[in-house]
Order: structure tokens, then C-alpha cells, then sequence
């Protein structure tokens, strides 16, 4: 068997991500590789054998979040996640809670497009710009094959807006393609809207379809008719990531 650990470590997966580590540890016997890495308050997992893997995380603060998502920013919130496959084709999910959001480029075209619509007045966030969204929950439930990743659920769950949404994005290749649909709570804002030609009204909420396509760090964003976009229940979500931790021990 082999062993080695390393303090105050950086694993770079591009020039712009980067996971950051306080320790790892790592083991290899009888072809099985296995590893444990903390950051903080963060623990995570790694198991590798026979061309399959499974990773999983738990407890990491905004510091890592904004390293490891070079796309966003974040203040204060945990990310677990869990993931398991090959290294070619591979599927997870990853949950962060309570956290504040901050210069993320997709958000910001999204508000910036609604911004130009009247009918959709009611879905702009005027203090995001400065104080950013405010996040009780987020969460993706992905596959990866063939260099592209299949977001199969995706939603934003804040008290002003929540944004759900699928499709698909290519880091490689710096594309995306995608739809949203924002939802937010019936009220004093809807009287506001001049125009609905885009906008459907529910029993408590107010919701809106928009595509998104184009280049994955400065998307397009086009309006198209509300529709629902079904994600899966946030319990089963939490199911797969609160696995115990110690599955990863040996």
C-alpha cells in the first residue's frame, strides 16, 4: 500500500477553478485509490476502482465555492454534493443553502433582460446589482458525457424570485443551452404589469419561460412562452447528498 498527505493544497481544472484544500490524504492498495480532503469546516470523499469513481462533499463555505465556480461569487452558504461514475460519463448533484450570490454573469443577463421588458417588470431585482440574490436554497442534478453536461433539474430558490430550469452546458466549449422559468409570488407587483403576453398567472405565482443559448460566460436571453419546467423534489435532492460521509473511511 501507499500513503501520502499534503497541507495547504490547490488542484487547478482550469486556469480559472480551482479546488482548494487545508489537507489531503491519500491511499492506494490492491487497485483501489481512495482520498480525503478538508477545507474548513468542508470534508469530502474520493473512491476510484475498476474505471469507476464516486465523490462526494459536504459542509464547504463561499471561500471554496468561489474558487471551485469561477463564474459567481459568493457570501457566506454550505455546498455538498455527490458524484459517481467514469471518467467519461459520470451524473451528481450539488445543493448549496442559505448563501448570497453575487456577480453571477447567467443571473445577471437573465435581470438585465428583464429589465427590458415591460411585462416582465414584476421578475427585476433593482438591489441585486448592489447587495446581490439571496439564496434559501440551489440545486443541480446533472449527467456528463461527451464533454457536455445534461442539467436535468436546476432551481434558485429565493423569497423575492425562484428560477427553475434545464438543458445543456459545455464548459469545453463555452456554450450553453437552456430554458428558465422564473416564478415569483402573486401580489402588489402584478397590478404593475402593463403587458402579459409573456407572463402566465397560477393560483399563488406569477411565471415566465426564457431561452438561454450562446456563449456559457456571456449568454443570450430570449423570451418565449411561459411554460413549467419540472424539477425533482427537493427531498430526494437531499437524499442523495446526505450520504453518510463515512462510507469514503477505511
Amino acid at each position: 500500500s501507499v500513503s501520502a498527505s499534503f497541507l495547504d493544497s490547490k488542484i487547478n481544472l482550469n486556469e480559472k477553478r480551482r479546488v482548494l484544500a487545508d489537507k489531503i490524504d491519500l491511499q492506494y492498495y490492491s487497485s483501489e485509490t481512495t482520498a480525503q480532503l478538508t477545507h474548513k469546516k468542508g470534508e469530502a470523499g474520493f473512491k476510484y476502482k475498476d474505471e469507476k469513481f464516486h465523490l462526494y462533499g459536504t459542509g464547504f463555505g463561499d471561500d471554496f465555492m468561489q474558487n471551485l465556480f469561477s463564474m459567481s461569487k459568493f457570501d457566506g452558504g454550505n455546498l455538498d454534493f455527490s458524484i459517481k461514475g467514469g471518467l467519461d460519463k459520470f451524473s451528481g448533484a450539488a445543493f448549496i443553502k442559505n448563501t448570497t450570490i453575487k456577480e453571477f454573469r447567467l443571473l445577471n443577463n437573465v435581470l438585465a433582460f428583464v429589465n427590458t421588458i415591460p411585462s416582465l417588470v414584476t421578475f427585476s431585482l433593482p438591489s441585486y446589482n448592489t447587495k446581490g440574490l439571496e439564496t434559501k436554497n440551489a440545486y443541480m442534478m446533472f449527467e456528463y458525457k461527451n464533454s457536455i453536461y445534461s442539467i436535468t433539474d436546476l432551481l434558485l430558490e429565493s423569497d423575492e424570485l425562484d428560477i427553475l430550469g434545464n438543458g445543456k452546458v459545455s464548459i469545453a466549449k463555452n456554450s450553453i443551452d437552456m430554458m428558465l422559468n422564473l416564478k415569483t409570488d402573486l401580489g402588489s407587483a402584478a397590478s404593475k404589469i402593463p403587458i402579459v403576453g409573456h407572463v402566465i398567472f397560477g393560483k399563488d405565482s406569477i411565471a415566465t419561460s426564457l431561452k438561454i443559448d450562446g456563449k456559457l460566460d456571456d449568454p443570450k436571453i430570449k423570451s418565449m412562452i411561459a411554460k413549467e419546467i419540472m424539477v425533482a423534489p427537493l427531498n430526494i435532492i437531499k437524499r442523495t447528498l446526505l450520504l453518510p460521509f463515512s462510507v469514503f473511511d477505511r
